[in-house]
């Protein structure tokens, strides 16, 4: 007859050493994120992204305040003289270049979308940008 040896691993030792393991990777994250920037760099204040957030949240700060009560399908264009003008964002500039744009937010099915459009010197333009908007 075999007798069952009861030195092994069991389930509580097992979530423990997982415990153990997760507390590890967590402190290596935050070590990481302090002294390199993350492991694949930080996106900078400055990059194209960025810069279209920044407007896109000027542009839902205006909307609330003077566009509250949008009918379904209407279209609004904003400019960034405009926003700047209501102190709601300050210069934007790319790579130490002025842009300059717009942002539209339209509503559909009870649904408000906003999209900025910037022009940065020759460095950068959003994919869709028109001059036309932008006086």
């Amino acid at each position: 007859m075999l007798k069952l040896n009861n030195r092994g691993w069991g389930l509580q030792i097992m979530m423990v050493f997982i415990l153990i393991l997760m507390i590890g990777l967590v402190i290596t994250a935050v070590l990481i994120k302090q002294n390199f920037g993350g492991i694949f760099g930080e996106v900078l204040p400055d990059t194209s992204k960025s810069i279209e957030e920044v407007v896109v949240l000027a542009s839902q700060q205006y909307q609330k305040e003077y566009y509250n009560d949008m009918l379904d399908g209407e279209k609004i264009t904003v400019t960034l003289k405009t926003l700047k003008s209501k102190n709601l964002i300050k210069d934007v500039k790319y790579k130490d270049k002025q842009c300059s744009g717009y942002a539209i937010f339209s509503k559909k099915n009870d649904k408000i979308d906003h999209k900025a459009y910037l022009k940065c010197g020759a460095d950068y333009g959003t994919k869709g940008y028109l001059e036309q908007f932008d006086r």
